[in-house]
């Protein structure tokens, strides 16, 4: 008995041994990717596979095996236990800092982790005048540019001292006058993000702005309007000086597609919100309300997104949150065909907001079914319509919903702690534009681009 129980020992002490120091795979036994053949080296440079397995997978769709699980539990045991990674450069400055961890680079693991990314970005937009430059405002981190595409970016607001950029325009003129909100103040950067001033007259830069929206006229890229918390303004002459038109919250700025003249505004009042239309280059505003959100004493309707399309230029779309009937998240998708004249409810269920069922989906929660209430409506918010198809309605909140159908249906097609699925976006979406065919999400992960209207 005493040698049956010294036998077991002897096996169990050799199977945790095997199982805490996994053999390495042959690389020699078959043909595998680059970045696999690297790790199974025996002097591994840990920077070295994992900018090889990035670059892989940037090409390649990701398909789980062997190989990634393997790599999955090597970069988890070194992020727990390597100093540095040789693909992280240490400080330039004199005073040497050094990150020691913990790294987490394991993107698939969607059982540990929700999904990858923590970036943070408000907001993306690109440049009419040259498609490849972009600006993208962040949280947390400036303003940044890419110079080709979105394959790689700089900072811009480096010896600026400022962290969040809500809002930005770009000159469609030309791509090196841009301008950003942040730190209060509205900033301009005639090239291309160099050199930064802040603009406004002495009226406007005494107040502290919580700017929401930054546009340009159309067709004249000295007329510039910006929607503070402060009010609504109005530059004839690049931002020198400003008119208020109208004080208050203001939140968003649409002009219609074919008519520069015709500005749509949406403000925040109390807990409502109010949908203004200007016919005359926003002079003056005109209040329409037939239909738009009306909550009752007790409910609230706080955060609006409005969008257009040059596919149907008259009709305007609203993405509403709030709380009412029992049920808070998504308030509702409101339409109107005749320039916001008048609205009707589109979306989800019989009434505004309410509590979630598969009939009344609340595309604010963070189920990819629409089942739960709530969610971060007042934080993560976004809206557009398919500049080629009216029909097609896009919807960001924490997840990605789309609708074929005019906003009668909507669908989740990848929940976002689902990388590997090619319709992936990560979580936290505050921003979603179409420039021609090229659709770019701005979100808690980055930015994400469609050329295919968000099918991939």
């Amino acid at each position: 008995m005493r040698k049956l129980i010294i036998l077991f020992f002897i096996m169990s002490v050799s199977i945790t041994t095997y199982s805490q120091n996994e053999l390495k795979y042959n690389p020699k036994s078959e043909e595998i990717p680059k970045w696999a053949v690297l790790m199974y080296q025996e002097d591994t440079d840990e920077g070295a596979v994992i900018d090889a397995y990035r670059e892989y997978y940037k090409i390649y769709p990701f398909i789980k095996n062997k190989h990634t699980q393997y790599y999955k539990r090597w970069i988890r045991n070194l992020s727990r236990t390597s100093k540095n990674i040789q693909s992280h450069q240490k400080s330039k400055k004199s005073n040497q800092w050094e990150c020691v961890g913990p790294w987490d680079f394991d993107q698939h693991a969607e059982s540990r982790s929700y999904a990858p990314g923590a970036a943070h970005v408000y907001t993306v937009e690109q440049s009419k005048s040259n498609p490849n430059i972009l600006y993208a405002g962040t949280a947390t981190a400036g303003a940044w540019r890419t110079n080709d595409k979105g394959l790689n970016w700089h900072l811009l607001t480096k010896e600026l001292p400022l962290s969040t950029v809500y809002a930005l325009e770009i000159d469609f003129t030309n791509e090196d006058v841009i301008y950003i909100s942040g730190n209060g103040s509205l900033y301009k950067s005639i090239d291309g993000g160099v050199n930064w001033n802040i603009i406004g007259d002495t009226t406007f830069t005494n107040l502290s702005h919580s700017i929401k929206d930054i546009k340009l006229k159309p067709n004249n890229n000295t007329e510039l309007f910006v929607a503070s918390n402060n009010g609504l303004y109005h530059s004839l002459n690049s931002g020198i000086t400003f008119t208020e038109i109208m004080t208050g919250n203001f939140l968003e700025i649409e002009f219609h597609p074919n008519s520069s003249d015709t500005i749509y505004f949406v403000k925040q009042s109390g807990d409502s919100t109010l949908f203004y239309r200007s016919d005359d280059g926003g002079n003056n505003l005109t209040l329409f309300s037939n239909g738009w959100p009306n909550p009752a004493a007790g409910e609230e309707q706080k955060r609006t997104e409005i969008a257009v399309s040059p596919a149907d230029p008259n009709k305007i779309v609203a993405l509403t949150t709030g709380k009412a009937n029992g049920g808070s998240g998504l308030y509702g998708v409101y339409i109107s065909y005749d320039k916001g004249e008048n609205w009707i409810f589109q979306c989800c269920g019989p009434q505004p907001a309410g509590v979630p069922s598969s009939s009344n989906i609340n595309m604010m929660g963070w189920q990819d079914d629409g089942s739960d209430d709530g969610g971060q409506y007042y934080y993560d918010l976004a809206l557009a319509v398919n500049p080629n198809n009216a029909d097609i309605i896009h919807v960001g909140g924490v997840q990605h919903w789309i609708s074929t159908d005019n906003g009668l249906s909507f669908t989740c097609p990848a929940k976002w702690s689902h990388p590997h699925k090619k319709e992936y976006v990560h979580a936290d979406i505050h921003d979603i534009n179409y420039f021609g065919n090229d659709l770019w999400f701005a979100c808690d992960g980055g930015i994400f681009y469609s050329s295919n209207s968000g099918d991939s």
